[in-house]
């Protein structure tokens, strides 16, 4: 690996056994940016290691950048709002209910919607 990041070749490289893997299939999407990129799926070809024909992913953005994994944790904050206070106790609500009427013994599992 070298001081600007994992180049494709490092990438292309089997986890378990450090050979060159075999480019199955690329598939263009949008990383958690929303920036155009691509997926390539690549499989171990070794026949002698414990991952041959096991498959791994390797993304490639589109300045040809391959970030580390588990960098998409570095996004930021998450974007969607926190739940009321309401919501909470309702969801609490159903879940108690449910759990009452699954393990009671007369009835079974079933339980009307009170909306409705």
């Amino acid at each position: 690996m070298t001081d600007q990041g994992t180049t494709f070749e490092d990438a292309k490289r089997c986890p378990m056994c450090d050979t060159p893997g075999r480019e199955v299939r690329i598939q263009k999407t949008r990383n958690g940016r929303g920036e155009p990129c691509e997926i390539h799926f690549i499989e171990c070809v070794r026949k002698l290691c414990r991952w041959f024909g096991e498959r791994w992913i390797v993304q490639v953005n589109e300045d040809g950048s391959i970030p580390q994994p588990g960098a998409a944790q570095t996004l930021g904050e998450k974007k969607y709002p926190r739940l009321s206070q309401e919501s909470v106790s309702r969801i609490e609500d159903a879940t108690r209910a449910q759990l009452e009427a699954e393990t009671r013994s007369d009835k079974h599992g079933e339980i009307r919607n009170p909306r409705a």
